[in-house]
């Protein structure tokens, strides 16, 4: 029922070995791993799990963008990249021969970043209007470009692309991944053959201490290029980016995970480096194993391998801005190419935080087919689509309370808007009964207990909740849930969802923007069950499933989904949208074969 921000990863590559529960994992006892610090100050969180041998493991940093400095929004995601671009020996032919041309590159680009430091002030007069086209470019900057593009060719001659992935994918291990929040950053392994788990450690620890910069303009570039694809090619990208700057005034949520456009493109490799040796250090880390593991030698094989890097060289500062109370609603309208939605938000609490648990059922009571809005707005009043969505979010530093609904035809957003409004209200001060909070409460149970079902599942909660705030919360909560209380919940509701401090966004459909097939109800439905942020992500993976005009790669990524589907390796709550998808994808490729591939060699011409 509580919807993490937690980072999203394809639907499709997302593939981890289904685990029972262990005998660990039960409401009664709770989870039990076992914890070690290393000397350095490493914490290792360890669960043995022996019905399958694989193993799920992470090491996760305590580092999101909201430790971003000021003017390099960006930084935190964008080194996620450069650990995969390999090390001092991972990814390189001869790195004694490669560094001088990355200290070259270095050096150049300083140079360059002056100049276009003089072209932004160009751009400031009026002189130019955007710095990244090459044609309003300076007769000096169009030539460091090409000469710094000759020394990346250079460079090039020594690099072994994908080394990380490969040397992984070869042994055996499935998924690797990574992913940058706004409060850490995880690089993980969900199904890793336990016997290859010594791999993990030399492969990790070099990751922490060895990392290059190599091809990292290239790969800044690529961030540019995802952005585009995340946030400005989706139909509600810059909006749902717009309304998050409104709703934190203070807090660096408010600042995008990728970072503003400006100030990425400034970010030099030497920044990197100084953000590295400060937030990459085994006492800003944890590493957590779940699996077919013997924690003793687990434990044995940190010590050699993590146990010899140094504690970094200081402590990396902590986030002190607090987000001081609206005084006011603020209001954002938009259009967009999409049904129209309401999202009505207001602050909540940190993770941890006394009111959580009671935020959590407040949640509950409206939430799902069963709460009062579903009643209310798609049973009763027929003025919107799906189940809306309410997200309980506590972060490591703040939280909120996202109530958000796909509006009907033939309703206006404000008016469900004030339907939502009015529900909230009777939460303050109407009757909550028994059996609504005892339902509410079994979801908690029941949802406690799905989380931790894979070995996956139970590493990354682990991890997160360690990270944000204690990894006991994982036992805590669902108890502390179950002890609310009415009353609690009329405190709570009466304390936060104050309708005169609240933020609104209403996205309304653009006049005469194509109508999208994403919206035929069915998906709409499964959106809305969705975190925002992967909405537009989804819908962007759908759009190119139905444009694909290449029927041997639409096949491969058929296969690769259906795999997942039959294996039981996809997460249950992830399998409806991964269905979806397959349908999608069986329906276009039928089009391509009716056509007799035409679209395909039309293609290639």
């Amino acid at each position: 029922m509580k919807h993490r921000n937690y980072p999203l990863f394809a639907l499709s590559a997302v593939l981890w070995p289904a685990s029972l529960v262990h005998a660990d994992a039960t409401p009664s006892k709770g989870v039990q791993p076992r914890v070690e610090t290393l000397d350095n100050g490493l914490k290792l969180i360890l669960v043995e799990r022996h019905e399958q041998p694989i193993v799920s493991a992470c090491v996760i940093y305590d580092v999101g963008s909201v430790n971003d400095p000021r003017n390099e929004s960006g930084i935190a995601h964008l080194f996620e990249h450069m650990l995969f671009k390999g090390s001092k020996i991972i990814g390189t032919t001869d790195f004694a021969s490669e560094a001088p041309i990355i200290d070259e590159q270095e050096s150049l680009r300083l140079k360059m970043n002056t100049e276009m430091d003089r072209m932004r002030l160009m751009k400031r007069r009026g002189q130019i209007s955007d710095v990244l086209d090459p044609k309003q470019w300076t007769l000096e900057y169009t030539a460091m470009k090409k000469q710094f593009d000759e020394l990346m060719d250079k460079d090039r001659k020594f690099i072994k692309n994908n080394e990380l992935f490969n040397l992984y994918t070869s042994n055996g291990g499935a998924g690797l991944n990574a992913g940058t929040s706004q409060d850490f950053t995880i690089y993980f392994v969900p199904g890793l053959p336990s016997n290859k788990v010594e791999l993990f450690f030399w492969l990790e620890s070099d990751r922490m201490q060895n990392g290059v910069m190599r091809e990292f303009y290239v790969e800044r570039d690529n961030v540019r290029e995802e952005r585009r694809m995340r946030t400005e090619s989706t139909p509600t990208g810059k909006l749902d980016e717009a309304f998050e700057a409104m709703f934190w005034q203070a807090h660096p949520y408010g600042v995008p995970v990728v970072g503003w456009p400006s100030e990425v493109e400034s970010i030099t490799a030497q920044d990197v480096r100084d953000f590295y040796k400060i937030y990459y250090a085994p006492n800003n880390a944890r590493l957590v194993m779940v699996g077919d593991i013997d924690s003793n030698k687990v434990v044995e094989l940190a010590r050699q391998y993590f146990g010899r890097i140094p504690r970094g060289p200081m402590i990396p500062p902590m986030v002190i801005t607090e987000e001081p109370k609206p005084l006011a609603e603020r209001r954002l309208n938009g259009e967009a190419d999409t049904n129209p939605m309401v999202s009505v938000r207001y602050l909540g609490v940190a993770i941890g935080h006394a009111d959580e648990p009671a935020l959590d059922v407040l949640a509950g009571l409206l939430e799902g087919k069963t709460g009062r809005l579903y009643k209310r707005l798609v049973t009763n009043e027929e003025a919107a689509i799906g189940v809306p969505r309410i997200n309980s979010s506590s972060r490591k530093y703040a939280g909120y309370i996202d109530i958000e609904a796909t509006v009907k035809e033939g309703h206006q957003p404000e008016q469900v808007e004030q339907m939502i409004v009015e529900e909230v209200e009777k939460l303050r001060d109407g009757e909550i009964t028994d059996h609504e909070l005892q339902k509410v409460k079994n979801q908690v149970l029941a949802s406690s207990i799905q989380r931790i079902r894979s070995n996956r599942g139970l590493m990354q909660q682990l991890a997160v909740l360690d990270t944000w705030y204690d990894w006991h919360w994982i036992n805590d909560l669902p108890e502390k849930t179950v002890q609310v209380t009415a009353d609690d919940v009329r405190r709570v509701a009466k304390t936060y969802l104050d309708s005169k401090t609240r933020a609104v966004a209403i996205y309304r459909t653009k006049p005469g923007g194509p109508k999208d097939k994403d919206e035929d109800p069915e998906l709409v439905a499964l959106l809305a069950k969705m975190p925002t942020e992967a909405q537009g992500q989804i819908k962007t993976v759908l759009s190119r499933l139905r444009k694909s005009t290449d029927a041997t790669k639409l096949q491969t990524s058929l296969q690769e989904m259906e795999k997942g589907l039959t294996a039981g390796t996809v997460p249950e709550d992830q399998k409806p949208m991964l269905t979806f998808m397959v349908k999608a994808a069986k329906a276009r490729l039928a089009e391509l074969e009716s056509k007799g591939g035409s679209e395909k060699k039309e293609s290639k011409q």
